[in-house]
C-alpha cells in the first residue's frame, strides 16, 4: 500500500513535469491515456524491480515527448530521462523508506523545473534544499525515532512521517506555484508592452505615410499653382513656392535606406521625431532583406534604445543634442550602435539594466536585454561625461546579404 501510495504521486509529478519542461500538446485524452499506461508500466513492479518499471516509464514519457511536444526533441529527451532516472534511483530504496527518497525527489524536480524557466536564483535554490533537509531529516527521526517502542507510538509516528511527506508536497506546490506565477505575470507584462510599443511604432509610422500620402494628392495642385505664376511672369512668387514646398517635403521624406523595410519603418519613425525636437543626427544603417531576428524583437531593441536616446537628448541645451546610429551586418553578426548626448551624470543602473525612476523605461531597457539574451547576443552600456553608448551585438542564421 505504501508504495502504490509513493508510486502514484510520483507518477502525478511525473506528468506535471513534462507538461512544463516543452511546448506540449495538452488534452484530456492524452493525460488520460499517458497516466494509464505509465500505471500499468509500474503494475509490473510487482513481477519487476522498481528500477526497471521507473525506466520503462521514462522510456514512455520520451516517447510521449517525441511525439506531441512542438519543441525540437534533440534538446528534450535528455530531460526527460534524466528525470526518470531519478523516479528510479527513487524506487530503488525499501517501501519503508520511500519517504527519505521523497523529499530530495520533490527537490530535484523543482531544480529541474527552475533551471528551464531560468527563473531561480542561487540563493533560493539552497534554502529550498536546506528547508527539504530539515523535512527529511525530521521525518526520519519520527519514523524511526520513535517506531521501535511500542504502538501507539507506532501509529503516532505513521501520522507524523505522513504528515511531514504533505509538508513535503505543500513546500513544493507553494514555491513552484509562487515562481510559475511570477512567470506568467513577466510574460503577460511583456507581451503588454510589446503590444504597446508596436502600436506606438506603427502610429509613428502611419502619421508619415499619411504626410506622404497627403502631399502626394496635392502635388497637382502645387503644379497648377508654379504653372499660373511662371505664365503671370511671376519668378520671385514661383521660387519662393518652390522653397515652401522643398521645406515641406523635408517633412516627408525617408532618412534612411537600409534595406530592410522594419529597419527602416522604425529609424524613420524616430529620427522624424529627432529633427523635431531639434537633435542632431548621423545615422548609417545596412541590413540585408531578411533577418533571422523577429520583427517585434527589432522593434523591442531599436524602439527602446531610441526612445532612451530621444528622452535623453530633450533633458540638455538644443545646442549640444546629438545622436549617432551605426547598425550593419557583418560575418552573421548584427551590430548595433547608439550614441547620444546624455548629461554629465546618469540615474541608470548599469548592472541591472534599469533606472532607478519606474515606469516604462526601466522596463524597455530590460526587455532589450532579455530579447538579445534570446539570440544569445551581447549587450554593452556605457557612459561618458555628456555621452551615452549601448552597443547590441547579436548571432545571425541564414543571413540574406
Amino acid at each position: 500500500m505504501l508504495k502504490a501510495c509513493f508510486y502514484a504521486m510520483w507518477l502525478i509529478l511525473y506528468n506535471y513535469y513534462m507538461e512544463q519542461i516543452g511546448t506540449i500538446q495538452k488534452g484530456w485524452g492524452r493525460r488520460a491515456a499517458l497516466m494509464g499506461l505509465g500505471a500499468a508500466l509500474l503494475m509490473l513492479s510487482v513481477w519487476l524491480p522498481g528500477v526497471l518499471a521507473w525506466l520503462l516509464v521514462s522510456g514512455l514519457m520520451a516517447l510521449y515527448d517525441l511525439f506531441f511536444d512542438e519543441e525540437p526533441f534533440r534538446s528534450q529527451w535528455w530531460k526527460v530521462l534524466a528525470a526518470g532516472i531519478c523516479f528510479a534511483a527513487a524506487s530503488a530504496f525499501p517501501a519503508d523508506f520511500y519517504f527519505l527518497a521523497n523529499g530530495p525527489l520533490l527537490f530535484l524536480i523543482f531544480l529541474f523545473l527552475a533551471a528551464k524557466r531560468e527563473y531561480l536564483r542561487l540563493s533560493n535554490g539552497i534554502l529550498t534544499g536546506i528547508l527539504y533537509c530539515l523535512f527529511t531529516g525530521f521525518l526520519w527521526l519520527i519514523g524511526y525515532g520513535l517506531s521501535g517502542k511500542c504502538g501507539w507510538e507506532i501509529n503516532f509516528s505513521n501520522g507524523l512521517m505522513w504528515g511531514g511527506i504533505l509538508m513535503e508536497a505543500l513546500l513544493f506546490l507553494v514555491v513552484e506555484g509562487t515562481l510559475f506565477s511570477y512567470k506568467k505575470g513577466f510574460e503577460f507584462q511583456t507581451e503588454r508592452f510589446c503590444q504597446d510599443v508596436m502600436g506606438h511604432q506603427y502610429e509613428e509610422i502611419k502619421s508619415i505615410y499619411m504626410n506622404m500620402r497627403g502631399w502626394r494628392h496635392d502635388y497637382h495642385n502645387h503644379l497648377q499653382v508654379l504653372k499660373a505664376q511662371l505664365a503671370l511672369g511671376n519668378q520671385e512668387e514661383a521660387e519662393q513656392y518652390l522653397d515652401e514646398l522643398e521645406q515641406d517635403l523635408d517633412r516627408v521624406d525617408t532618412y534612411v535606406k537600409s534595406g530592410n523595410l522594419m529597419v527602416d519603418a522604425i529609424l524613420n519613425s524616430k529620427l522624424s521625431l529627432a529633427q523635431q525636437r531639434q537633435i542632431a543626427v548621423n545615422c548609417k544603417a545596412q541590413v540585408p532583406e531578411e533577418l533571422s531576428v523577429e520583427d517585434v524583437d527589432l522593434c523591442v531593441i531599436l524602439g527602446n534604445l531610441l526612445d532612451n536616446a530621444l528622452e535623453a537628448c530633450e533633458q540638455i541645451p538644443v545646442e549640444q543634442r546629438f545622436l549617432r546610429i551605426y547598425m550593419i551586418v557583418n560575418k552573421s553578426q548584427l551590430y548595433l550602435s547608439v550614441q547620444n548626448a546624455a548629461k554629465e551624470e546618469l540615474d541608470f543602473d548599469e548592472r541591472n539594466y534599469i533606472t532607478n525612476k519606474r515606469g516604462n523605461h526601466g522596463f524597455g531597457m530590460k526587455r532589450v536585454k532579455a530579447v538579445v539574451d534570446k539570440y544569445e547576443g551581447y549587450l554593452n552600456l556605457a557612459n561618458e561625461p555628456g555621452i551615452f553608448a549601448a552597443e547590441v551585438t547579436m548571432p545571425l542564421e541564414d543571413c540574406i546579404s
